[in-house]
Formats: C-alpha cells, sequence, structure tokens
C-alpha cells in the first residue's frame, strides 16, 4: 500500500479534505498535510489498518525540498 493510498483513508476533521501530501516518515509513522487546510497530522498503518492519527503542530519540521507539493 503506497502513502497515497493509506491517506485516501483518512479524512481531515478540520475541512473534510482526503487529499494530503507526505512529509517525514519513519518506522510505522507517516506524517501529512491536509492540502486544503495545511493542518498536519501523525498517522501510523500496520497491514492497511489506520492505527493511530494524531495532531501534530503546523510549525514542527517540514522540509518543503522533501516533497512535491500535490495541488497548488
Amino acid at each position: 500500500m503506497t502513502t497515497s493510498d493509506q491517506a485516501r483513508d483518512f479524512t481531515c476533521p478540520d475541512c473534510g479534505s482526503f487529499i494530503f501530501r507526505p512529509g517525514p516518515c519513519g518506522g510505522l509513522s507517516q506524517n501529512i498535510e491536509c492540502v486544503g487546510c495545511r493542518s498536519r497530522f501523525n498517522v501510523a498503518h500496520w497491514r492497511g489498518l489506520l492505527v493511530s492519527a494524531e495532531r501534530i503542530p503546523n510549525d514542527s519540521q517540514w522540509r518543503e525540498d522533501m516533497v512535491p507539493k500535490v495541488l497548488q
């Protein structure tokens, strides 16, 4: 399952969007940013299931040059 497939299972609680761009990741966790409202979350998947999702601060480390923007 790709990162975009995993993010599709999660809907932004702030704006209802389901489009996210990936950020830093490690282990089971992947940081994602909502394209609609720029809210950020740390999500963890195990065998295709969403195990946890938690909000992370918008000022958390996020290298813009590492990941392309999905939508402008």
